[in-house]
């Protein structure tokens, strides 16, 4: 098994019991380092996904049926105490190599300091960073594995009509985990992201770099960025998915 493949599965299934995948990972020291990295960020993601149920409100759905007003009767209804999240910053080598590398392109965001990052920023440093592994790669990826990653998120993709993705995995993000889809567009390949909305982020709605251009849809149950060339039509990609988007959160 070369590394990249190696590396793949390490991604996509870091607890794979296969004896090829773990004679690999013991081949060497940088291969057992790479795969201790994605089974600590396999176990960060299921414990930031895990979310309690709110206290009493089984309690509050009782009063509520309880004392159900009639049709003419309008009522405000009663809202759950906020979700208390806690996210343990993920800090990966190679988000902050993204970063780094980022900072020195010319971005069409105003100026903030290193403290206050933007969605638009961590995903551009994400496309750039992540673009040697994934250029040219087309693992024809299908609808079920699609929503195999995305569930995690609460969400599914109920078709994808006239939609080629070429790659579709998790991804360190910020202070946390985020799906990474990229998708053929007519200009050339478009990154997907969608990052859980509690992912302490400034949120621009478009922005570019000369480059490359991106936009940000808030949806129901996370933000959508959506990166692709200056050139590429990401609005109707973005309506197309959003309208085919099912959300369980």
């Amino acid at each position: 098994m070369d590394e990249l493949e190696f590396r793949r599965r390490a991604i996509a299934h870091p607890t794979d019991a296969d004896p090829a995948f773990l004679e690999a990972a013991e081949a060497s020291p940088a291969n057992r380092s790479y795969l201790d990295e994605m089974k600590q960020l396999d176990r960060q993601l299921h414990r930031t996904l895990e979310v309690e149920v709110p206290a009493g409100l089984a309690e509050r759905i009782l009063l509520r049926q309880a004392v159900e007003p009639d049709d003419d009767e309008v009522v405000v209804p009663l809202l759950p105490p906020p979700v208390r999240t806690n996210w343990r910053p993920l800090a990966m080598a190679a988000s902050v190599a993204f970063l780094l590398g980022i900072s020195t392109r010319w971005l069409s965001w105003p100026v903030t300091t290193p403290d206050e990052p933007s969605l638009a920023q961590v995903a551009m440093a994400h496309v750039y960073g992540e673009e040697p592994f994934i250029k040219g790669v087309d693992e024809r990826v299908s609808l079920q594995t699609i929503n195999a990653k995305m569930e995690k998120y609460g969400a599914t993709l109920m078709d994808m009509p006239g939609m080629k993705v070429t790659y579709v995995n998790h991804c360190a993000f910020y202070q946390g985990p985020a799906l990474h889809m990229v998708l053929q567009g007519k200009m050339g390949p478009v990154s997907l992201f969608l990052v859980p909305k509690h992912v302490p982020l400034r949120i621009q709605p478009d922005f570019a770099d000369g480059q490359l251009k991106g936009e940000i849809l808030p949806l129901k149950g996370a933000n959508m960025v959506l990166i692709g060339d200056m050139q590429e039509p990401l609005a109707p990609v973005a309506r197309q998915l959003e309208s085919h988007l099912h959300w369980s959160i």
